[in-house]
């Protein structure tokens, strides 16, 4: 009993104690339960507290509710079309107002910064633009917002498509005339529709040419350079055809593809597939090349004759203005004049090519006019009354055209080279595909880094082949048609 009665006894002191702790603990857990609803359960709010990402983000609970900045709807424009953005900013009805709108503009690791509700921009090319609106109140609160504008490329119109086809048959049409109207004359003087000196002046052009296409390709460097070129015109004339893809069509959940056999070379940052544009940028390459050739080649030729066969002071003033052009680099005119005129298309490349290559070939031109303008058969026609412009165009221009016409298929190498460069530079026409343009997307884009190597190496390897062909060719036919060079 004793051992029951002190158990009792030591039972007894202890149970006072038990519910002490006991309430304490429960308290502990009912106090942090509490805490925590308060700032679990939306709608119960202690004194002072906050709730939501805004009030996060600008720290309102000593200033009280924030702005809120929407930047827009994302947009889809085309390349050189003005995008207009149109932002706005609220704040709650405690007598603030919004007084600031800043606007940054990300474009191709470029910012540009703007201000006003409402404001515009432009961006030379295609790309992704991403937009950043801020706006600050009247208790220096901000708030931003996010939106983005994609630029596709301008699609072709019917001319731009199809103009190489209508130069053509105007050029058939203009030579057709030509023959009837010639025709016609001589049926009204009492001659036969084709002279027999007719004949004779076309079978020796076709003899004559017949003899230069055998020497050609006897030729090494003409007969690789015919080959190439024979290629590359193929792809510049069928190669939109035969593209797998519409390079018009965007696709921007499946950009930066690598290559696969849906998509060989792999697609751009729009989505569109490389090998496509390669096709595509053939026509566009060359046709460029080749227009800026000519341009340059006929201003160059009409200079060089006048010069040359004048002489004077005339052709003194004129040389020297020929050598002011020559002295300023080839590249940096072109620049200049890029830069001058902005905004540049298909016709704008084409015509600062053209218009800033002429000099070399006026040179050239007038050191053949002078030697040709002193041989007898230009005596000859000049004492018999000849006029100026029949010498020129019967005798002097015929002895120069081979020269002209070998120096403007080495022309179009350097202007396929020009306008990448150009393109490389940032100075790419809009609306179009090239492979300059291919080269500067490319580079704006990383495509090394990204693991798209051949969305680099294609354009500049078709660009590297084709300017070998031209090149190739233009030293055979100036082998071939230059008496200098001409092998006996």
């Amino acid at each position: 009993m004793g051992w029951f009665n002190m158990h009792r006894l030591v039972v007894r002191t202890r149970i006072p104690a038990a519910p002490r702790s006991s309430f304490v603990l429960v308290g502990a857990i009912l106090g942090f339960l509490l805490l925590s609803g308060a700032v679990l359960i939306p709608g119960l709010e202690l004194p002072g507290q906050t709730s939501g990402p805004a009030e996060l983000r600008s720290l309102t609970i000593a200033l009280g509710p924030v702005p809120v900045a929407d930047a827009g709807d994302p947009q889809n424009v085309t390349e050189g079309d003005m995008i207009f953005l149109g932002g706005s900013g609220s704040v709650p009805s405690d007598g603030a107002s919004i007084i600031n709108y800043t606007w940054i503009i990300d474009y191709h690791e470029t910012n540009q910064t703007l201000y006003g509700v409402n404001t515009s921009f432009s961006v030379r090319g295609t790309g992704y633009v991403g937009v950043n609106l801020t706006v600050t109140d009247s208790n220096n609160l901000t708030d931003w917002d996010n939106s983005y504008v994609v630029v596709k490329i301008r699609p072709a119109t019917f001319l731009e498509k199809n103009w190489l086809i209508l130069v053509l048959v105007a050029a058939a049409a203009v030579l057709i005339v030509r023959i009837l109207l010639g025709g016609i004359k001589r049926v009204l003087a009492g001659l036969p529709f084709v002279t027999e000196t007719s004949k004779e002046k076309s079978r020796l052009a076709t003899r004559r040419f017949g003899k230069t296409m055998k020497q050609l390709l006897r030729n090494y460097m003409g007969l690789a350079g015919v080959i190439i070129l024979v290629f590359f015109v193929f792809l510049a004339i069928f190669g939109p055809y035969i593209a797998p893809y519409d390079v018009h069509k965007l696709d921007l959940e499946n950009t930066f593809a690598l290559p696969s056999k849906e998509h060989w070379i792999g697609t751009d940052n729009f989505g569109v597939d490389i090998f496509s544009e390669l096709l595509y940028g053939a026509r566009t390459s060359i046709i460029v090349g080749m227009v800026s050739a000519i341009i340059a080649s006929f201003l160059g030729a009409a200079v060089g004759l006048y010069s040359g066969y004048v002489g004077g002071w005339k052709d003194e003033v004129v040389m020297r203005l020929n050598d002011i052009v020559l002295s300023i680099p080839w590249l940096v005119l072109m620049i200049v004049v890029a830069a001058f005129i902005g905004e540049i298309d298909l016709t704008g490349i084409i015509l600062i090519i053209g218009l800033t290559g002429w000099s070399t070939t006026a040179r050239m031109v007038r050191a053949q006019v002078l030697s040709v303008k002193e041989r007898q058969y230009v005596e000859r026609a000049r004492a018999i009354g000849a006029s100026e412009m029949s010498i020129i165009r019967r005798h002097i221009f015929p002895n120069t055209f081979p020269l002209v016409f070998a120096n403007t298929i080495l022309t179009v190498a350097v202007s396929i080279l020009s306008e990448a460069t150009l393109s490389f530079l940032g100075l790419r026409p809009i609306g179009v595909i090239t492979w300059g343009t291919m080269l500067s997307f490319a580079s704006s884009s990383s495509a090394f880094q990204i693991g798209l190597h051949w969305w680099i190496l294609m354009p500049g390897l078709c660009i590297v082949f084709v300017v070998l062909g031209f090149t190739l060719l233009g030293y055979a036919l100036d082998e071939i048609l230059n008496p200098k060079l001409r092998k006996r």
